[in-house]
């Protein structure tokens, strides 16, 4: 479960936008730690991988490789979604 307590954020100095840019990346790693993760559980080559997630072989290079700025939340949603894994959101205070 993906969970972001803004607590943490809040103590620091850091302005408001990077509060929110620091923890967009920090949902954007897990999602695609997790997605990585499935990959390899399911011992794919990469061109496996890229089409079983209807992916061209340089996404799913970029994908494999962590190039995570490539990737959307929304994107790497999508993609887990296709590999059978269930995403759950949690907000906190």
């Amino acid at each position: 479960m993906l969970t972001f307590d803004q607590a943490i954020y809040h103590q620091s100095a850091l302005p408001d936008y990077a509060i929110a840019e620091t923890g967009m990346l920090q949902i954007r790693t897990t999602l695609m730690l997790s997605l990585q993760q499935a990959i390899n559980q399911q011992e794919w080559t990469p061109e496996e991988a890229a089409k079983a997630l209807k992916q061209t072989l340089p996404r799913m290079q970029n994908l494999i490789n962590g190039e995570i700025s490539r990737f959307s939340i929304e994107q790497l949603i999508q993609l887990l979604t296709l590999i059978g894994r269930e995403v759950q959101v949690s907000v906190t205070e």
